[in-house]
């Protein structure tokens, strides 16, 4: 692209002369339509083309506040978005919302969430090329690429740039919005149409009203710094007669870590006009190239092994919204669900039902691949019988009401199961019981006095109370009182042991009870072929029973040539097959397939290599593993 001598560049008040043309020649290929976005109280405007063959092109435009028309049309080689950002256009801020840099980071997910755009080329002009680069270093779910043109990442540096243009004797009466929005080439710059296309309240808020330099809310704001930790292709292009200048502008594709970058020659702050057969033969090439090595990399990334074949694993993602799940008390499973916490957006459990369903830890954000987004995790546990929906929501903390939901339907066979009773002759004892299954207390009563039982101790993280306990009262042939029990419920929620503890006394006075009783409760898991050890597990002592086979999890970096090792197998335990490597839900992960050969105590210990030739260890997993004989998982009490 060689630049002409005779050419005068493009004004800003001639912008909207050759885009009518533009859009003129666009409107003829696909009709777009218009439509409104809710978030935060206000209406955000967009326009979409749909009739395009190709990936979506989301357009973020410059500003803050400028209206995106000049947008309009200027990319027709696939489906394409553009949007007014709040406080511009045709999106007014009605809600008197305090604007932030992050509201615009999550304004350009919600409309993309909302949209349902599963995947898209991301391009960001001026500072929408800040807020481009903002939504993409939170790896948001199918951002296939980044282009950003004359991007406003780094503040101080603009600021530093305005301070040399100041100095300079032709710029005495400088103006930043001409510098900023205008043609540094032109002498005399028409700029009042550009400034009628620009909310000034919304200009001044963020760059400031000081004409010399920057005093609103991006003054020493740099996003520059985080354009290594973008995992998708970055295509940056520059204007020569740009400001702040080409130079200023390379240094960012020097930090993207996949990146070109392209300067047009007979251009300044607007290429996409001023050399549209360029700009757009170029970005078009970036594109199909990007395209094509997803592509490939899907066809590479089908012919992994997948430990979702691995017995015992139940794991749903959104692709099994609506799906009716058959379960049985005590299994447990997880679902996955792509999230994006970095603009601000997550999953939440919307509701379920308790006596069926358990949350059986604090979900959780994973972002497994070093390149892709992440997902919000939910681990559930199955306590009762019958059937609970199970209602997520996504949204973020600027969403009235959620941009959109997933639900399943879990379904448990219904069962009946003689409770456990318990009488004042068990002091002491210690009884086996399943999850979710009822266990009756029944202490009885003096009948001519005024004591009674109360519950002094229990563990509610283990069992818990499933209705209010009663009074029965047995009469004689006369009518009188001959006997009174007080009878308790409890069912397992959770593994592990609980303590039932009860005092017998007057309710009024403090004093010590006459008597007490206490049971010891312990709610055993269903017995499993498969144990499945992973790294949260690292330090502990589990049990396993010689039936079992025991399958060790652990994440790896994607390196062909990192992973864990063995550092010594015990005696008591064999492989079932060698170690080996495998990817699910982009993690890759270290697998071991061991089988206890005896009963006892064993120290399992790994350690992890970074090099194939190195058995230098950087870090190490250990466990213990008590292996005990299969025995009777009927209800015994125990001595």
């Amino acid at each position: 692209m060689g630049k002409n001598s005779d050419n005068q560049f493009i004004s800003v008040s001639r912008l909207g002369i050759a885009f009518a043309a533009v859009l003129l020649f666009a409107s003829t290929v696909c009709l777009p339509y218009e439509g409104q976005i809710s978030f935060n109280g206000n209406k955000i405007y967009y326009e979409l083309h749909e009739d395009a063959e190709g990936e979506f092109i989301v357009i973020v435009g410059d500003g803050p506040g400028l209206d995106s028309s000049y947008m309009k049309g200027v990319f027709n080689h696939g489906k394409s978005l553009r949007y007014d950002q709040l406080g511009s256009g045709m999106s007014q801020n009605l809600s008197s919302l305090d604007l932030t840099f992050q509201y615009y980071i999550s304004e350009l997910a919600a409309l993309i969430y909302s949209l349902n755009i599963d995947s898209f080329h991301l391009i960001g002009h001026g500072f929408g090329g800040a807020v481009a680069t903002g939504l993409a270093l939170t790896n948001p779910p199918g951002l296939l690429s980044l282009v950003i043109v004359n991007p406003r990442l780094n503040y101080p540096a603009i600021d530093s740039a305005l301070f040399e243009a100041r100095v300079q004797e032709l710029t005495k009466n400088l103006d930043k919005f001409e510098l900023l929005f205008g043609n540094s080439s032109e002498s005399e710059r028409e700029y009042s149409i550009a400034k009628n296309l620009i909310n000034m309240d919304t200009y001044n808020l963020f760059w400031g009203d000081d004409p010399t330099f920057i005093n609103g809310k991006l003054r020493g704001f740099d996003l520059s710094c985080g354009l290594p930790d973008i995992n998708v292709p970055v295509l940056v292009c520059a204007g020569l007669e740009s400001f702040p200048g080409v130079i200023h502008t390379a240094i960012y594709q020097v930090g993207a870590f996949e990146s070109e970058f392209v300067t047009f020659m007979n251009s300044g702050h607007f290429p996409m006009i001023e050399e549209a057969a360029a700009f757009k033969l170029i970005v078009e090439d970036f594109h199909r190239r990007v395209e094509e090595a997803v592509e490939s990399n899907l066809r590479d990334e089908a012919n992994c092994d997948l430990l979702s074949e691995t017995p015992g694993e139940r794991i749903f993602t959104l692709q099994d919204s609506e799906r009716i799940l058959d379960m049985q008390v005590g299994d447990d499973f997880t679902v996955m669900l792509p999230s994006n916490p970095g603009a601000g957006y997550f999953w939440r459990v919307e509701s379920l039902e308790e006596d069926v369903l358990r949350l059986i830890s604090d979900p959780f954000y994973e972002e497994p691949k070093e390149a892709g987004s992440g997902y919000d995790v939910f681990g559930f546990r199955v306590v009762g019988s019958g059937s609970s929906p199970v209602v997520f929501s996504f949204g973020s903390s600027w969403d009235i009401v959620p941009i959109k939901s997933c639900s399943m339907l879990v379904q448990v066979e219904e069962y009946f199961v003689e409770p456990l009773i318990i009488h004042a002759s068990d002091l002491g004892k210690t009884f086996t019981v399943g999850l979710n299954e009822p266990i009756e207390v029944v202490l009885e009563s003096t009948v001519s006095s005024s004591l009674n039982w109360r519950i002094a101790l229990t563990t509610p993280g283990i069992v818990r109370q499933p209705k209010e306990s009663e009074t029965r009262v047995f009469e004689d042939s006369s009518g009188l009182a001959k006997k009174v029990e007080q009878v308790y419920y409890f069912e397992g929620m959770n593994y592990g042991e609980a303590t039932l503890e009860f005092a017998y006394g007057s309710p009024w006075d403090d004093v010590p009870p006459e008597k007490t009783f206490e049971a010891t409760l312990i709610v055993t898991e269903p017995f499993k072929e498969v144990f499945i050890v992973q790294d949260s597990d690292n330090g502990r002592a589990i049990e396993i029973e010689t039936h079992q086979t025991l399958i060790i999890r652990l994440k790896k970096a994607l390196s062909t040539d990192s992973g864990w090792k063995i550092s010594s197998l015990d005696t008591k335990f064999q492989f079932i097959q060698n170690p080996y490597e495998a990817e699910y839900s982009e993690v890759s992960y270290s697998v071991f397939h061991l089988r206890p050969t005896e009963f006892g105590e064993s120290l399992l210990e790994f350690y992890y290599s970074e090099n194939a030739s190195n058995d230098q260890p950087v870090g190490t997993f250990k466990i213990k593993i008590q292996t005990n004989e299969t025995v009777d998982r009927s209800r015994v009490p125990l001595q």
